[in-house]
């Protein structure tokens, strides 16, 4: 099981004070005798909506274009996967503002999230909360 991403308790807390609750934490997906870890499972209070996300940070990349390619590849991957599962949810990056406004919010950032239909969810690391969520 690979390490907690910086951010993970940070997104976990901040969707707590939303209303969300963490059901599940790096949730196995199984596809063709590999296995992959998303960050977290969240269900809204009531129940009726549960979601996959997968955390990123960006801060510390050599080349925030490299890391974004990665991220991309690694969101699109997953994607497919839960996409033929036999119980598919919505599959969300999590990222901080820092992030949204740097190299996501550049014209190849939103090239890239309009084309793959990214959805996101911003949050303050430092307030540890939601700032949007982007569907």
């Amino acid at each position: 099981m690979p390490a907690k991403d910086k951010y993970h308790d940070t997104v976990a807390r901040a969707l707590g004070k939303i209303g969300w609750q963490v059901i599940g934490e790096q949730v196995r997906l199984f596809y063709g005798g590999r296995r992959f870890w998303v960050d977290l499972q969240a269900a809204q209070s009531n129940g009726a909506i549960a979601i996959l996300i997968e955390v990123k940070g960006f801060e510390n990349a050599p080349s925030p274009v490299d890391y974004l390619y990665s991220v991309i590849g690694q969101y699109i991957l997953y994607l497919a996967i839960i996409e033929q599962s036999s119980h598919p949810m919505s599959l969300y990056l999590a990222v901080p503002v820092e992030a949204y406004e740097g190299v996501l919010g550049e014209e190849l950032g939103q090239l890239v999230i309009d084309k793959v239909q990214i959805r996101l969810i911003v949050f303050d690391p430092r307030m540890e909360e939601i700032i949007k969520w982007i569907t």
